[in-house]
């Protein structure tokens, strides 16, 4: 996420959340984006909310039905080519660089 660019967004953390989370989106989740909203069943910290606002930036570039397509079409890809869908696919490989700077700066303070 580019500094200074921080998109409009609603974060909603509702623990109940965690289970039904486990259930259908991956075991070890902490928050969904769709679109401008943020779910997820614990307080974020600073790196993780910077991971989560990198897709709403994602969102926001490629529209609500182009970001869906963009995604699946990437995780397909990844799998095709022997990786992981979603931790190869380059929408969450970006989200962490965002999340990992943040921690980097943190680090360095």
């Amino acid at each position: 996420m580019q500094s200074g660019s921080q998109p409009s967004y609603r974060l909603i953390v509702q623990p109940l959340f965690k289970s039904i989370g486990q259930r259908f989106i991956l075991p070890g989740w902490l928050a969904i984006t769709i679109d401008r909203w943020i779910l997820a069943w614990r307080p974020l910290d600073e790196a993780e909310l910077a991971h989560e606002l990198t897709h709403v930036q994602q969102w926001q570039r490629y529209g609500f039905v182009g970001y869906i397509v963009a995604y699946m079409r990437e995780s397909a890809r990844e799998k095709r080519l022997g990786k992981d869908r979603y931790r190869d696919n380059r929408f969450e490989v970006e989200a962490r660089a965002a999340e990992d700077a943040v921690r980097r700066r943190k680090v360095s303070q």
